[in-house]
């Protein structure tokens, strides 16, 4: 079995790309002597492993006088792995380029080569602008003021210092700017992660405020593109959170815009257009702007064709996970849960490729997703496997509110089987967990009291008499603002209609799609 605290060689090795495995080969070979690598021999063993084992490497290799001290030998494996990997990828993004030009600007300088070290320095300085490197700016400055000592101030006027101190006090204000930026959308995404969208004037509250910090009044007041990014990246996030899906529109196509006109900028975050097109692709559907939507599904399917290299495993997760909640999120929102269900081979290959690298929130409103669309479907044991599957994670807090549709979900999907004993056990913990955490949302409010009467109704005609009572109750909730996220993840009025009329739930969820409002 895999063991954390010992399998890290294996799961770096596991983690490469077959050209960085065949260029290990080739940095290692530069070492062989006597046309033999032990390195080579433990890296090509281990890399066939799919579970690491211990045992299994000292029994194969018991004859070789490395496994004596076979600590040492695989914390030496891990560091040649990273030199080769460090060497491989040299050239494969901004930074790394930059950081690479500076390290060859004091190996010149330290051969007092000084004049081709101040040429060398002036590249470096004009591509970290150009990309807003602002570290390596930093660096720069460091160098030229390390130059002019060195040369003892020779032929330098002062106006030469004053422009370095500017130099110096403009990039540690856009620091400033982007650290206290980030600091802010840190601290309101760590909320929205918790709580998703308001559910009451309070939370309303809690959101306005967030957003009362200076540098997130006037995009045109910020110093730089990455931090008028970020002003956008948090107000369409607030936005979602008020249910202000127009407000939340402007400001991703916005930063759509930005991404698009300054790309030099963001070079090496092809991520970041990723998730802006996939957000609004969502945020366009859910407003009824269902041409707009088609039309940047299909440059979002495309983007990662259009890379300038193959995609990082960083990159590979974020697609597979934003990509599956994308396209699961459309077919449930259309109601054409049928053809969403098909995804499911691809989810679960996905979650088995990248599962413990997805942090548990995300996994929980994957598996949450296919629950729904396998309930939708009419796939109720599908839908109860997923269900199972998302609510026995580890790492999710219970207050998040996937957690709390997956919660309700599990008790519809238990009254869909009619699984009476099981059911009556659930509502007691529901009820407890509400109860302790004091903070019942409304949708569960209504659901749980009808859940109890339906368990007891003994008559067609008082489950009847209970459906139309627990939609009463649901018809304040689709005309507040604060409660429409109901109707994004789990739509019980669909459901209930379902009940009273005989239709299918996945014909009056298309139906109620249909009729949406298209946004002006």
């Amino acid at each position: 079995m895999s063991n954390k605290a010992h399998d890290h060689v294996h799961r770096l090795v596991r983690s490469m790309t077959r050209a960085e495995k065949r260029y290990f080969k080739l940095y290692t070979s530069r070492h062989v002597v006597g046309g033999k690598s032990n390195y080579q021999l433990l890296f090509d063993a281990i890399a066939r492993m799919q579970e690491y084992d211990e045992e299994a490497l000292l029994k194969k290799f018991a004859a070789e006088a490395f496994t004596k001290r076979f600590a040492i030998t695989k914390r030496r494996l891990y560091e040649t792995i990273l030199h080769s990997l460090d060497a491989f990828h040299a050239e494969s993004s901004m930074d790394a380029r930059l950081r690479r030009m500076l390290h060859q600007v004091e190996l010149l300088h330290q051969r007092a080569l000084y004049d081709d070290a101040r040429k060398m320095l002036r590249s470096v300085r004009k591509l970290a602008r150009k990309h807003d490197r602002h570290t390596i700016l930093l660096d720069v400055l460091g160098w030229e003021r390390r130059m002019l000592e060195q040369r003892g101030y020779a032929g330098t006027p002062e106006e030469e210092l004053d422009e370095l101190l500017r130099e110096s006090s403009t990039l540690r204000q856009e620091l400033e700017e982007l650290d206290q930026l980030w600091d802010r959308k840190s601290r309101i995404f760590l909320t929205l992660y918790r709580h998703g969208h308001a559910r009451d004037k309070d939370q309303l509250k809690e959101l306005k405020q967030l957003l009362r910090h200076p540098l997130l009044r006037d995009p045109a007041a910020l110093r730089t593109p990455r931090a008028r990014f970020l002003y956008h990246h948090v107000h369409s996030a607030v936005a979602w959170a008020m249910e202000d899906l127009s407000t939340c529109h402007q400001h991703l196509q916005q930063n759509q815009h930005l991404l698009e006109e300054q790309a030099e900028r963001f070079t090496d975050e092809p991520n970041l257009l990723f998730s802006v097109l996939s957000n609004r692709i969502y945020v366009a559907t859910r407003l009824g702007l269902h041409e707009e939507a088609r039309r940047l599904l299909k440059r979002f399917r495309l983007l990662p064709l259009q890379w300038r290299k193959a995609p990082d495993p960083d990159l590979e997760l974020k697609v597979f996970a934003t990509g599956s909640s994308l396209e699961m999120a459309l077919y449930a929102r259309s109601g054409r849960f049928e053809e969403g269900v098909v995804l499911e081979k691809a989810l679960v290959k996905g979650l088995e490729q990248h599962g413990e690298r997805l942090s548990p929130l995300r996994q929980s409103g994957l598996c949450y997703q296919m629950a729904y669309l396998q309930f939708g479907a009419g796939h109720l044991d599908r839908a109860l496997k997923w269900s199972h599957r998302q609510l026995n994670l580890k790492g999710v807090d219970e207050g998040a509110e996937v957690h709390d549709f997956g919660r309700l979900l599990n008790l519809l999907i238990h009254l869909e089987l009619d699984n009476r004993d099981l059911l009556t056990y659930l509502l007691r913990n529901a009820e407890r967990h509400y109860r302790e955490r004091n903070d019942t949302p409304r949708f569960a409010a209504a659901l749980i009291p009808f859940l109890r009467e339906t368990m007891k109704a003994r008559t067609a005609e008082e489950q009847h008499t209970g459906l139309l009572a627990f939609r009463e109750a649901l018809e304040p909730l689709r005309d507040d603002p604060l409660q429409r996220a109901v109707f994004d993840h789990l739509d019980p009025l669909a459901w209930v209609d379902s009940k009273l009329t005989g239709r299918s739930f996945a014909e009056l969820v298309r139906e109620r799609a249909a009729s949406l409002p298209r946004a002006a």
